[in-house]
Parts: C-alpha cells; sequence; structure tokens
C-alpha cells in the first residue's frame, strides 16, 4: 500500500488551513470557508487511478468525500479503495470519520492536534490565515495557472507536493512525487454554493469504532 496516499495529505491539510473560528455563542455567526458550499470531482492519476467527489459544506464545519480508485503495488496486484471519509468541527473539536464502502465498517476519531490550530487561527480572515499559515509552515508560492477553467495559485508544500488553490479557497489540483510514489488529483468539475450530494456525509448503516488517534500515535512512538 502507498503510505503516502494523496487522499489523506491534501483534504486534511487543506482543512487544517482553510479553517477559522471562535467557540461559545458566537460560532453559528463565524465562517470557516469564503464559501457557504461546495463540490468538486477530481480525476485522480498515477500510482493510483480513479475519481473522487468532495463536498464542504455548512461555511467549512463539514468536509466530507468519496473515492473509488485502484492503487498499484510494486510486485502485487493492485488494491481496490472504496471509501467514505467525513470530517466535521463541533467547536473547538473536529471529528473525522473514514469508511470502508465495501464492508461497511469505519472509525472515527478526533483530531489531536487541532485544539492547538483551533486557539491560533480563531477570528482570523480564512483567506488571510491560508496565506500566513501557508508560508509560516514553509510552503513555497510557485505562481498563477488555471486548472480545469479555474485560476488558481499553485504553492510547494514541502519534497515532492504541491496544491494548486483558488481565490475563494477550492483546491483544483494536488500532486506528489516521492520516490517511486507519483499521485496526482485534478479538478474536472467544481461547483459552487450547492446543495449537499445526497448521502455523501452520511454513515448509513456503517459499523463505527471510535478510536484514540493521539493515544494510539503515543503508543507508537514508545515503541520506536
Amino acid at each position: 500500500m502507498l503510505d503516502y496516499h494523496i487522499k489523506h495529505i491534501f483534504p486534511i491539510f487543506t482543512l487544517s488551513f482553510l479553517l477559522t473560528g471562535t467557540p461559545g455563542s458566537l460560532a453559528q455567526e463565524q465562517k470557516y470557508h469564503p464559501l457557504e458550499s461546495y463540490t468538486v470531482k477530481y480525476r485522480i492519476e498515477g500510482n493510483s487511478t480513479g475519481e473522487k467527489t468532495e463536498y464542504s459544506g455548512d461555511w467549512g464545519r463539514t468536509l466530507c468525500w468519496t473515492e473509488v480508485t485502484q492503487v498499484k503495488r510494486a510486485g502485487g496486484p493492485p488494491v481496490s479503495i472504496n471509501e467514505k471519509v467525513t470530517t466535521r468541527i463541533t467547536g473547538g473539536e473536529q471529528w473525522i470519520i473514514k469508511i470502508n464502502l465495501d464492508d461497511n465498517t469505519g472509525t472515527k476519531v478526533k483530531n489531536p492536534v487541532f485544539p492547538e490550530i483551533y486557539k491560533r487561527i480563531k477570528g482570523k480572515d480564512p483567506a488571510e490565515f491560508t496565506k500566513e499559515f501557508m508560508t509560516k509552515t514553509g510552503a513555497k508560492r510557485v505562481g498563477e495557472k488555471t486548472v480545469g477553467g479555474e485560476k488558481c495559485t499553485e504553492w510547494e508544500l514541502g519534497k515532492g507536493a504541491r496544491t494548486c488553490i483558488t481565490e475563494d479557497l477550492v483546491r483544483v489540483e494536488s500532486s506528489l512525487v516521492l520516490d517511486t510514489l507519483s499521485v496526482k488529483e485534478t479538478a474536472v468539475e467544481v461547483k459552487r454554493n450547492v446543495p449537499e450530494p445526497e448521502g455523501i456525509c452520511g454513515t448509513g448503516a456503517a459499523v463505527i469504532t471510535e478510536t484514540d488517534l493521539k493515544e494510539k500515535t503515543d503508543e507508537e512512538i514508545k515503541v520506536e
């Protein structure tokens, strides 16, 4: 399997720096994203091939996507991935649910680093915070380009990783090239201020198991 699969890198990274908010009674008034909602359909190519549909709603408090891909493995048959991921922000907490749609089972985790991010970004404008955060974390602005008819600013995020984001903070392209790994997501359709696609954020009858991600990470660090 590809440990650095792009579906885990860019959406969650994007979620981290596109969100802003204030706690308490102002939570309903605070916008976490410039757009109330949007959907993007991506084409995935490289070591992974397939498609993904992503939805952001409630001014960025919710981000969901479904993905169907074939992942190439060196020396082995390709692995099929058919999954749904839902992230939601409630107050100063961010919850992530990942569901395997083939067996209808999933996991639910609370992002252990989100509270600290929440403190740092509360009350700031999403667009301004994005530029500030990316610059502080070492991202470099590469230039401007057009992807699928959408003008965007391309950023180099780190070794082999790039993303291109529109003025209203929609990710229209991401790529990762690392050793033998090469994966690229390209937007083929973008729709703004649209209703939530049916079923994209729901868990249905899936059996969800809650996991303490921080505790698990700590245990892994101790073993090493």
